[in-house]
């Protein structure tokens, strides 16, 4: 929780939504994620890193969505989906084809993070991807990156692991590429 020196982003978003903050530590404590219902003490819990990652992603997400942030911009854009999704001709559409997630032949939200998985990006930056990817794994969401020199290891293996499996590929073939890909719920990773 980064800050100006005197607040962290987080005591900011607080201070703007204070009513809000106590809905959230009262929310949070019902669910059972926090011993507490106290707002101050769910503030410092945060700060210390005394809470669940579970917990963590909970006020994280809490904060993004009351900023101007991408993960505000992105769950936003899943509500066309959602939106389509409702209608009764879409909805009988997607009875013929139970394999796949409602409206995604319709719509298709893609987050492009050209330094994804990348010496020149942030591992920060790539868990909160990796967080929206998964906790939104059943919406029409995809991530594009940049595949090339200086991109992870892990990140190629993925890519040349596809491609050999779909036949005709060999490897090192190419030098860069783009690379469109999702949440796998089963395997709990991209593919």
């Amino acid at each position: 929780p980064q800050g100006d020196g005197v607040n962290t982003n987080l005591a900011f978003m607080i201070s703007q939504f204070p009513d809000e903050w106590v809905f959230l530590a009262k929310h949070l404590s019902t669910q059972g994620l926090t011993e507490g219902a106290e707002s101050q003490e769910l503030y410092n819990n945060f700060l210390q890193g005394k809470l669940s990652p579970t917990c963590i992603v909970e006020v994280c997400l809490w904060a993004a969505l009351r900023m101007q942030s991408v993960a505000k911009t992105v769950i936003g854009a899943l509500q066309y989906g959602r939106a389509l999704a409702s209608l009764p001709k879409v909805q009988e559409y997607y009875a013929q084809f139970p394999e796949k997630r409602v409206a995604e032949d319709h719509v298709e939200v893609i987050l492009a993070h050209q330094t994804y998985g990348h010496v020149e990006g942030s591992e920060k930056n790539d868990e909160a991807v990796r967080l929206l990817l998964e906790r939104y794994a059943d919406d029409a969401i995809y991530l594009v990156f940049d595949l090339k020199k200086g991109s992870s290891a892990d990140l190629w293996k993925m890519v040349e692991d596809f491609l050999t499996m779909r036949g005709g590929y060999t490897s090192g073939a190419f030098e860069q590429a783009s690379v469109k890909c999702r949440w796998d719920k089963a395997f709990r990773a991209l593919r």
